[in-house]
């Protein structure tokens, strides 16, 4: 389970919230954003919850870029994470950006439901159907892609 469950200190309610983030899995840094806010959502639809009460912004904008680069990577992984959130019908209402070599997009996502609004792999008895959203497997392939295209590179640099 990638949320926490906490419950409020009002009767049979319940802050149902999530955070992730990634360095960049594509080229393009538009997709990247979407990416970061598809996968931040998705933590709260895997238990059941279908709407997001509001999502923060965690931000690194890599020092290994120009200023320049930056400026331009940094307003496309924006622009792709608030209009994912726009798609899902939640906005970003804050978030936090640091200096970092590589850049990061992800974020924190919340909602406050009923108790019986969520799921929780706890409550799960023979017979539910489990539904997979992905194939099993789909992060360690991302990461060896990840980790071949690095090695290549610094094959190149050693060429050199």
């Amino acid at each position: 389970m990638d949320c926490a469950v906490v419950p409020t200190r009002h009767a049979g309610y319940s802050l149902i919230t999530t955070t992730d983030f990634f360095y960049p899995l594509v080229e393009d840094p538009y997709d990247q954003g979407k990416i970061g806010c598809a996968n931040v959502l998705s933590d709260l639809y895997a238990m059941g919850v279908t709407e997001c009460d509001t999502v923060l912004m965690i931000l690194a904008c890599s020092t290994e870029m120009t200023s320049d680069e930056r400026d331009v990577v940094t307003e496309l992984m924006i622009r792709g994470f608030d209009d994912q959130c726009n798609i899902a019908g939640t906005s970003v209402t804050g978030g936090q950006t640091v200096l970092n070599p590589w850049p990061i997009i992800g974020g924190v996502a919340e909602s406050v439901c009923k108790d019986d609004e969520f799921i929780t792999p706890d409550t799960a008895a023979v017979g539910d159907v489990l539904v997979l959203t992905k194939p099993l497997g789909t992060q360690v392939a991302v990461n060896v892609r990840q980790w071949h295209r690095d090695s290549q590179k610094t094959g190149e640099a050693r060429a050199k």
